[in-house]
């Protein structure tokens, strides 16, 4: 794949610096100086917290497939951010990234040369990251998707959790991944991205 690894690692250093970390959560006050004798005796059951969901209102269509982003946060071509010509994102070849204080994400595609390896293809969009065993296959937005969550990110203090998924549309192989500030929230990003994916190679 035609891609420039050390000029795509320092676009991705650039970006994540302008990433600001959240806040410390406040602590919880309980009530003061009362008879432990008055207290009520309740059964506490584990409760389930949701993470925020994600808001993928956005569509980017370019280059003959469509993926669905956040709206405030516009997928753009890293070659064009770092001002090279020859490896300019087309049909054939190409990467995308979009990000703000809680959200990164970076796409790539390829068309292909024999058959799609999924395998293959997380492993060059990590970059670097390290996957955590083992590597996932489900169905999202009508195809097969593989995908695996990270152990480590490009910037664990700010962005600590992250996935990585490939899957195949037509004569092309994607690759997706995507760092935020919330664990649990990748897999999200990556149903509601693929739920508005398609191209026009078919699947």
């Amino acid at each position: 794949m035609p891609m420039r690894s050390s000029v795509r690692a320092l676009a991705l250093s650039a970006a994540l610096g302008l990433l600001a970390a959240c806040g410390p959560a406040s602590p919880l006050a309980g009530p003061a100086n009362t008879p432990a004798a008055a207290l009520p005796t309740y059964t506490v059951y584990p409760t389930y917290t949701p993470y925020p969901t994600a808001d993928l209102a956005g569509l980017f269509c370019e280059y003959d497939f469509c993926i669905g982003h956040p709206p405030d946060v516009p997928l753009f071509d890293l070659e064009v951010v770092n001002q090279t010509v020859t490896n300019r994102s087309g049909y054939a070849q190409g990467n995308l990234i979009g990000f703000d204080q809680q959200f990164y994400v970076f796409l790539v595609w390829s068309q292909l040369a024999g058959e799609f390896d999924p395998a293959g293809m997380i492993d060059f969009i990590l970059r670097g990251d390290t996957a955590q065993d083992p590597t996932f296959s489900e169905s999202l937005g009508g195809r097969t998707v593989s995908f695996a969550l990270l152990a480590s990110t490009a910037s664990p203090d700010v962005l600590p959790f992250g996935l990585a998924a490939a899957w195949k549309c037509g004569d092309r192989a994607f690759g997706w991944k995507v760092y935020t500030s919330v664990e649990g929230q990748g897999m999200d990003f990556l149903r509601q991205a693929l739920a508005r994916f398609g191209c026009s190679g078919g699947r």
